[in-house]
């Protein structure tokens, strides 16, 4: 009965309010309603990023792994960006965050897939993801070498304030981060990293100085107990200068976090 009355509750939505692609503009009802925000044939227009750069220095780099040089300037082990900022990410994104549309973080969270294993070249990134979410041999058991090299991951996504969220409703970044954590079965963890200091938007400061000062101190690790020895990947929607990825990064560490990557969907 349930699922009945579901299934009218979405007719009704799908009435009243359509949901027409960011892309094309078209209204997709040959589709799920998870795959008209950017539709298929949009979703593969959209421009990956073929090359990858250092989070703090922006220059290239293997797989957005930090540069020696620069690791004294930024807690970040690395930085995974998808796609270019175009407009459709633009939109995307911003109509995500400040319309509240949920359903965009699917298109999203499989855009983030399609850029981490069809790139060009695999990096450092890669491999601890395939190692993270390894499955059993045909005989049951892992490869020694694997195993032996095998450190458990999990995906925090960046935290909103308790205010915004509950002005939002949701974090953005949880639900891109559960769509990737459902497609390659890394856990996500909500409870480890909280926002402490109710900062502006980052998008609201001038430069790079204020966005490190805006940020300062904001983040706090509840359970460092949790983090201890572990690799994470720190998910967020756009990253500008990085300032709020190092800042979460910072704190992991601190709490005893073997390595810290960023993953994003673009950076300004």
């Amino acid at each position: 009965m349930q699922k009945f009355l579901n299934s009218i509750y979405k007719n009704i939505l799908d009435i009243i309010f359509p949901i027409h692609c960011f892309g094309c503009g078209k209204n997709r009802e040959d589709l799920l309603a998870r795959d008209r925000w950017i539709c298929p044939d949009c979703l593969l227009k959209i421009n990956l990023r073929k090359e990858q750069v250092c989070p703090f220095c922006e220059k290239e780099s293997e797989g957005g792994k930090t540069h020696f040089k620069c690791r004294d300037e930024t807690s970040l082990d690395g930085l995974w960006v998808a796609a270019h900022y175009d407009k459709l990410v633009e939109k995307a994104v911003h109509d995500f965050k400040f319309k509240f549309f949920r359903g965009i973080s699917h298109p999203l969270s499989g855009m983030m897939e399609k850029s981490l294993f069809e790139a060009e070249e695999f990096g450092d990134f890669q491999d601890m993801l395939l190692i993270s979410s390894a499955k059993e041999d045909e005989e049951g058991i892992y490869m020694d070498e694997e195993r032996n090299k095998k450190v458990e991951t999990v995906m925090i996504p960046v935290p909103l304030h308790k205010r915004r969220y509950n002005w939002r409703g949701f974090n953005q970044s949880a639900l891109i981060a559960q769509g990737v954590s459902d497609r390659l079965g890394i856990a996500v963890r909500e409870d480890i990293l909280m926002r402490v200091k109710n900062t502006k938007p980052q998008s609201k400061t001038s430069d790079g100085e204020e966005r490190r000062k805006n940020i300062d101190n904001a983040f706090d690790c509840a359970r460092p107990e949790e983090i201890k020895n572990k690799n994470v990947i720190l998910l967020d929607d756009i990253c500008t200068t990085s300032s709020t990825l190092n800042e979460c990064a910072k704190e992991l560490k601190k709490a005893g976090a073997k390595s810290v990557w960023g993953l994003v969907v673009a950076r300004r």
